[in-house]
């Protein structure tokens, strides 16, 4: 009996902790939407009395699963991810842009500006994704035909693909950071010869490139909008010390297993493309983006585009 009742005063206490611990999770991929917060992973700030934790996911399933479960209370995610979540109910909405586009064709062949993709074998780990629709869509614009643009899906992971171009296996790919920076040091023959987002700045200035999306929890905004403004601001803050912190964040994101040695982490940092755009100011930039998927294909954002709602501060 003295056993039963001891067991039930433990389970108590370490629900009645449970329920104390006042840390705000979020959610981020590992790669640059990791690195956007490489100070909160270095020293968990405190906001409003409640600190930030972050918890880092290989796979965006990983992170969809908790979100549909609203156990993380803010997410860096895909932009396109986070519209098709939204559009299927899952109640987040989006605060800002982190992280922008940093995706590029590295090759070991001949080849200097997009047209010279013609004809050529282009690697993409991912149909459908943001890399592929985007990279699809830049070569209609350029003239290419149907059979002049040759893409291969058949390696379904960066990590993979990025290993068969070092090995030598395939000539030509597209990857994100920091793939990109990592074969081409790994591979001297390899050197990355074409930037999406400077190709679609080409094609329209007025483009965001709006690769992640930083959301929130719609019962966190109703239950307290203040704390969403200020956890808003330290990331934004976390990112203009990113930018300051180079050889921090890359020390950082060895030892979070985000990247792994210094040398690349130095070199690749610097292209991520981290720069906090808010909502209150860019949601009808994110909004064309988000148009471009959907007219290329509606599934691609969950079947429409998200209303107004779906913008935080606006």
């Amino acid at each position: 009996m003295k056993k039963i009742i001891f067991l039930f005063c433990l389970v108590l206490l370490v629900a009645c902790q449970g329920k104390t611990d006042s840390s705000l999770i979020v959610g981020v991929l590992k790669g640059p939407s990791a690195i956007s917060v490489s100070q909160w992973l270095d020293k968990e700030p405190v906001v409003k009395g409640q600190k930030i934790r972050v918890e880092i996911f290989d796979e965006i399933s990983d992170l969809q699963a908790k979100m549909i479960q609203g156990k993380v209370d803010f997410a860096v995610l895909p932009t396109t991810v986070a519209a098709i979540l939204y559009n299927k109910g899952v109640g987040y909405c989006m605060i800002a842009c982190p992280v922008q586009g940093s995706v590029s064709v590295v090759s070991s062949d001949s080849i200097i500006r997009f047209k010279d993709l013609k004809n050529k074998l282009v690697s993409v780990s991912g149909q459908g994704t943001t890399p592929d629709v985007l990279f699809t869509l830049l070569a209609a614009k350029y003239g290419f035909r149907n059979k002049e643009l040759q893409i291969d899906y058949k390696i379904g992971t960066h990590p993979d693909l990025a290993q068969a171009v070092v090995m030598g296996k395939i000539k030509t790919a597209l990857l994100p950071e920091p793939f990109a920076t990592m074969v081409c040091m790994k591979n001297p023959s390899v050197k990355s010869v074409i930037s999406l987002s400077e190709e679609l700045e080409k094609s329209d200035s007025t483009l965001l490139f709006a690769m992640t999306a930083f959301v929130v929890r719609k019962s966190l905004i109703e239950k307290n909008h203040a704390m969403v403004d200020s956890v808003s601001n330290r990331y934004q803050l976390a990112v203009q010390w990113l930018r300051q912190n180079v050889s921090r964040a890359a020390d950082v994101a060895v030892e979070a297993n985000i990247l792994p040695t210094k040398d690349i982490a130095l070199r690749s940092i610097p292209k991520c493309n981290v720069c906090y755009l808010k909502m209150s100011d860019n949601a009808s930039r994110v909004s064309k983006y988000l148009q471009i998927f959907f007219h290329f294909d509606p599934k691609t954002v969950g079947g429409k585009l998200p209303d107004r709602r779906f913008y935080y501060g606006i």
